[in-house]
């Protein structure tokens, strides 16, 4: 998944590639310590050793709902541009 994402992201950021790949490896670094840190916070407050599932669980459907809304504002995007440089050009 990294190396699609990375291409994606590639392809997308124009000019600035360089930062978006520094942006989206500080975004992996993030994602691998805030999991374990929330399933520790679970852990912690006493609901159980399996806990972290759910914590994992959540954690995954809230990337997806992230990606979902991405992918809705691209697609608004692409609609909008047609129009946006054709009013443009007159």
């Amino acid at each position: 998944m990294a190396t699609v994402l990375q291409t994606r992201l590639t392809d997308v950021a124009g000019d600035a590639q360089g930062l978006a790949a520094a942006l989206n490896h500080s975004a992996f670094n993030t994602a691998n310590a805030l999991g374990p840190f929330l399933a520790g916070l679970a852990i912690a407050e006493e609901y159980g050793w399996t806990s972290p599932a759910s914590v994992g669980s959540f954690l995954a459907i809230g990337g997806l709902l992230l990606c979902l809304i991405s992918a809705l504002a691209e697609r608004r995007r692409k609609v909008r541009s047609p129009a946006v440089a054709r009013d443009l050009m007159y």
